[in-house]
């Protein structure tokens, strides 16, 4: 290698090696880590600033060498901007939050405010929405002459025919009244009724060898007289119907309750569908109310649609009885029973039997068939007297059950006797027998004294079981006469003479004519007959309390 060679060599090593030490410096230089900028912002001012300070919070960390200097005061005040908006968006959102809150909170205070009165009210007012009242009806009776009949009222029983002089102390009634009253629009009311139990004490075995006496007869039960829900604003859009009422439940139906309040002494007797066996409550609905010009009812109206058992008796039936009363007044009435009045009453039912009981039996046509009742009546009542006649028409309305609701022949209630045996049959057939046809006529009312506490009351009614009967020995009549004495508002007393007359002179019934109604006798002759088939009279006085608060 000359000179120049080595000359040239000896300055590509140089140039190399200088290079090498300005890369590696350079590569130093980008590994070590850039100064960086901290900015720190004063949210309440929007102040930015490079130190740390008291109120001051940490903004961003930008590198000194990244951006120049306009750049970064553009970014920091971007930055700031961003920030400062965002907070500002925070505090509207709390502000609406709050607003928000604070009509919430007048809404609910106005809220409490309107219904505290109410609630206030109704608590204060409480007692106010309910009433308890109490009806008791109690007796002495004395019989002079007993018989077989219906019952006077209800559930007093008496022993038939040879047991004069038979007297008794009777509670034929005892309920408890509760009405509630929620609102103004409805009236609740619930009715227990404290009876007698009747029926045969007969033993009650227990295990294979040993029994306990029944305590059935004669011990006391309770069972729902009342008890129904009743509206009574549903008609107050028509002037001439406020007042009238749609209820629902076990209530009293369209005739009978309306009829004990005209006639005035239910204490006493019962009015004389009742005594036929027709009960006052069922379980239903209706429609009822007055219908009134100028203030004055002219119509006074009931209908409705009920169960053909009555409210002590379990429904059997897949069909249902309907009812309407309507009572006109043509000169206008004040009140409900005010001058004179005309009212027309119709039921149309069946019996309360299962519907698996029907069968091709003649007998049993009378349980299986439909039953009507009817009534029409003419009737006055005045400041201290009132007056009214009554006609009343029926078919299949009056059963042996009916007749002997008081007291019957044991034969006719399934215990093996020889007495009244052939008595017990007729009476099964020329009442039960599907065909049986009712006519009645009746008269009530009452005078009261001026000027004393006392008031004269009479009832007579006139009946036939069955006018398909040429002659019906079953045909009476009853009589009530009394005077009562009014203590004070609540409590009154009664005494009075009470008598069932069957008006037919006594006679024989052959058996062949009462087989034409019903198959009772087996094989009778020309010769054989019911012997005495006219039931003795009943005659009875009592004295009569009721109390009715």
């Amino acid at each position: 290698m000359n000179y120049r060679s080595k000359i040239a060599l000896f300055y590509a090593i140089a140039l190399i090696i200088a290079g090498l030490a300005l890369s590696g410096r350079a590569f130093a230089q980008a590994a070590s880590p850039q100064p960086a900028l901290k900015l720190y912002v004063d949210p309440a001012t929007g102040q930015v600033f490079t130190r740390p300070g008291r109120g001051r919070a940490f903004l961003t960390e930008v590198p000194a060498s990244a951006l120049s200097e306009s750049d970064l005061e553009k970014r920091i005040e971007q930055k700031t901007q961003a920030q400062l908006q965002q907070n500002q968006q925070q505090l509207l959102d709390l502000e609406r939050k709050n607003d928000t809150l604070a009509s919430d909170n007048q809404k609910l205070q106005q809220e409490v405010a309107e219904i505290q009165p109410a609630w206030r009210s109704y608590i204060e007012n409480f007692q106010d929405k309910f009433r308890v009242g109490t009806l008791v009806y109690g007796d002495y009776r004395l019989y002079t002459h007993t018989g077989f009949g219906p019952q006077e009222q209800e559930n007093l029983n008496a022993p038939g025919p040879g047991n004069n002089l038979y007297n008794s102390f009777d509670i034929s009634r005892a309920y408890l009244n509760f009405f509630f009253f929620p609102t103004d629009d409805f009236t609740v009311r619930v009715t227990p009724d404290l009876y007698t139990a009747r029926g045969t004490a007969t033993a009650d075995k227990i295990g294979s060898s040993s029994a306990i006496a029944s305590n059935l007869d004669g011990q006391m039960g309770v069972r729902i007289k009342y008890a129904y829900l009743q509206f009574n604003k549903a008609f107050n859009w028509s002037p001439n119907l406020q007042g009238d009422t749609i209820t629902a439940g076990v209530l009293s139906n369209p005739f009978v309750s309306w009829e004990e309040d005209l006639f005035g002494y239910r204490f006493v007797t019962d009015v004389p569908w009742n005594f036929a066996g027709f009960s006052s409550a069922q379980l239903g609905g209706s429609v009822q109310g007055p219908i009134k010009f100028n203030e004055l009812q002219y119509i006074d109206y009931d209908f409705g649609v009920y169960s053909n058992a009555n409210y002590h008796q379990y429904e059997q039936t897949n069909t249902k009885q309907g009812m309407v009363r309507v009572s006109v007044y043509p000169f206008g009435a004040k009140w409900r029973f005010d001058g004179l009045g005309a009212t027309f009453f119709y039921d149309y039912g069946y019996g309360n039997v299962a519907p698996d009981s029907a069968t091709g039996t003649t007998l049993l046509n009378a349980k299986t068939g439909h039953i009507t009742r009817g009534a029409a009546l003419l009737h006055y009542t005045a400041e201290n007297w009132g007056l009214a006649a009554e006609f009343d028409f029926g078919h299949n309305a009056f059963t042996g059950a009916n007749l002997f609701s008081s007291s019957g022949p044991a034969d006719y209630f399934g215990t093996a006797t020889t007495s009244f045996k052939g008595f017990s049959s007729m009476t099964t057939a020329f009442l039960e027998n599907g065909k049986a046809d009712e006519r009645g006529i009746d008269f009530f009312g009452h005078y009261h004294i001026p000027r004393t506490p006392f008031t004269l009351f009479g009832l007579f009614q006139w009946f036939q079981p069955n006018t398909n009967v040429n002659t019906d020995p079953l045909d009476f009549q009853r009589w009530v006469a009394g005077v009562s004495y009014q203590y004070n508002e609540y409590l009154r007393f009664a005494i009075d003479s009470q008598n069932l007359s069957y008006y037919h002179n006594q006679f024989n019934v052959p058996e062949s004519y009462v087989n034409s109604f019903a198959p009772v006798f087996t094989a009778p002759t020309a010769g054989k007959f019911v012997i005495d088939a006219v039931p003795r009279d009943t005659h009875a006085f009592f004295i009569n309390m009721e109390f009715n608060y």
